[in-house]
């Protein structure tokens, strides 16, 4: 084994000798001029993989796009723990150019990667891509909050119980990972997939129980002190039992206990639906910013040239899935690929209007994106 292959088998924490057995299982039969069906399943799942993730990264930036950037109300945006992502305009702005910087990085790792035909590489790069654009539009959509409370004539917004943002966040996060369990081939469903799906459901249903408890214990209304834990408690049962299904299905996998999965899915989603739908009612939300002219057209510049990364972004995943899903000898594999660099690009310019606008605080120049023509 050479010490690249070395290092990323010790990054992927498996054991030298479990990775030489698997290459050996592969490798054994196999001419220079043939593909084992080792590497033709291999392929098809990092294909189908790529896909899948995709999918989530563009629902998860759009998501983020709707609730910070096409909102028609003015927050500020906080972290886990609550707290404003910066107490100065300054700060965000260097955060969002050096969040930049890095996306330039990685969106030409991606293309590389894609080129070499490391589909499982490429899925990996645009999760981080993902989670990237997503830390860049709310230090951008703070930033802007930021400058337009200093311009003359607007007034900083109040916080309610519920941080909106938040719980919005954590449905989503919990419907993605019951997609998974519903929309995976059983080969797919591995031990640790199952892992991760049980792992990211956990931790955002704690965050939800934890923002209903303190939004119950503050509420001055006896109903929605006794809503919030009637809504937690029906989190708990439904969740309790999906996790036992989770469990049994990584202990004997099989159609019957992915079924059982996707059945208990389904409670768990009205609950956490019904939970955050009481939550965000307006009584428990607090109160929007008033921004002046002045303060909103700043806002709008910072917005704009957010928006046109995330647009950007949104058109390069769709482009990615679209490789993924196609062979590589299909007749619209050179266009398929000319659509990802051409999206590449579009999110390099819209790189440049974003730090701009931050830089001058003036709305960037239009700047046009390619359409989307996805091949579902």
């Amino acid at each position: 084994m050479s010490q690249e292959e070395h290092r990323g088998v010790e990054r992927r924490g498996i054991s030298e000798t479990d990775y030489l057995f698997a290459m050996a299982n592969c490798d054994s039969g196999k001419s220079s001029s043939t593909s084992s069906p080792c590497d033709s399943n291999s392929s098809a799942r990092h294909r189908r993989r790529l896909s899948n993730v995709c999918d989530t990264c563009k629902s998860r930036m759009q998501l983020v796009a709707d609730l910070l950037l096409l909102s028609s109300e003015t927050r500020p945006v906080a972290n886990a723990e609550g707290q404003p992502l910066a107490e100065t305009f300054e700060n965000c702005r260097d955060t969002v150019i050096a969040r930049t910087k890095e996306l330039s990085i990685l969106t030409h790792d991606v293309q590389s990667q894609l080129n070499m035909g490391r589909f499982s590489d490429v899925a990996d790069r645009a999760v981080e891509m993902a989670d990237l654009v997503v830390s860049l539009t709310e230090c951008s959509a703070h930033a802007a909050y930021l400058a337009a409370m200093e311009t003359q004539g607007s007034q900083p917004a109040f916080p309610g119980l519920v941080d909106r943002y938040k719980v919005c966040r954590c449905r989503q996060e919990v419907e993605q990972s019951c997609s998974v369990l519903r929309a995976s081939a059983l080969p797919d469903l591995t031990p640790q997939l199952l892992l991760e799906v049980s792992q990211n459901i956990s931790r955002n249903l704690k965050t939800l129980t934890d923002v209903s408890a303190v939004a119950g214990d503050k509420s001055r209304d006896r109903f929605s002190r006794e809503q919030f834990k009637h809504a937690v408690k029906c989190l708990s049962s439904s969740a309790t039992a999906l996790v036992a299904c989770v469990k049994e299905l990584k202990t004997a996998p099989c159609e019957v206990t992915r079924n059982r999965c996707v059945l208990f899915s389904g409670p768990l989603m009205h609950s956490v639906h019904a939970l955050v739908g009481f939550a965000t009612e307006p009584q428990f939300l607090g109160r929007a910013a008033a921004v002046s002219p002045e303060g909103r057209a700043v806002q709008t510049a910072i917005l704009g040239g957010a928006m046109s990364v995330v647009s950007a972004c949104v058109l390069l995943m769709q482009g990615l899935r679209d490789v993924s899903l196609n062979p590589d000898n299909s007749p619209k594999m050179p266009e398929l690929r000319e659509r990802v660099r051409t999206s590449a690009c579009a999110m390099s310019d819209g790189c440049k209007l974003l730090s701009e606008a931050l830089r001058e605080r003036i709305s960037p120049r239009t700047q046009s994106l390619p359409n989307s023509h996805s091949e579902s």
